[in-house]
């Protein structure tokens, strides 16, 4: 699914009633990790990708699970649970590959699902890390109102210092 595409999904999850004071929104792609809900903003995410072959790099990490060829451009594919210290789960035929541009390079995220794209209220929230379920709280860049809860936005910056290879 290329970008075009990706952006045509869209859906809006909350609209601004007729009246109301305009806020701000954010443009979220919703995915699933371990069986929690996790959200990138748009502008980070390049496409998205069904279970594509990934080829083992030895000596590596275990959190790089290889790399995978991308119109011909080399692009590691990382599993983020154990950095976030969420526990590992199989790929499923619903499981999918996030190609993220992150400060000029690309890195694959493998994720569960991907639960939909959408506009959301740029709300900030102040949150620990236990609440929001997280070891480290500094992979979250905020907490955003999402449906009938709360959504962690990743914090892509930090995460790739994490795991920069």
């Amino acid at each position: 699914m290329d970008r075009a595409q990706f952006s045509s999904r869209t859906t809006d999850a909350k609209s601004i009633e007729p009246g109301s004071e305009a806020r701000e929104q954010i443009q979220v792609c919703i995915f699933e990790l371990s069986d929690r809900s996790f959200g990138l903003r748009i502008f980070d995410v390049q496409e998205i990708m069904e279970n594509a072959p990934i080829t083992p790099v030895p000596t590596t990490p275990n959190f790089l699970l290889g790399v995978i060829n991308l119109r011909g451009d080399i692009v590691p594919i990382v599993d983020i649970r154990g950095i976030l210290h969420l526990p590992f789960k199989d790929r499923t035929r619903e499981s999918r590959i996030m190609i993220l541009n992150v400060n000029e390079a690309r890195v694959g995220i493998l994720v569960d699902a991907i639960k939909e794209v959408c506009h959301l209220d740029k709300l900030v929230l102040e949150v620990d890390s236990v609440q929001a379920g997280l070891a480290d709280g500094r992979f979250i860049s905020n907490i955003i109102q999402y449906k009938d809860g709360l959504l962690a936005l990743l914090n892509l910056t930090y995460l790739y210092k994490s795991i920069q290879l």
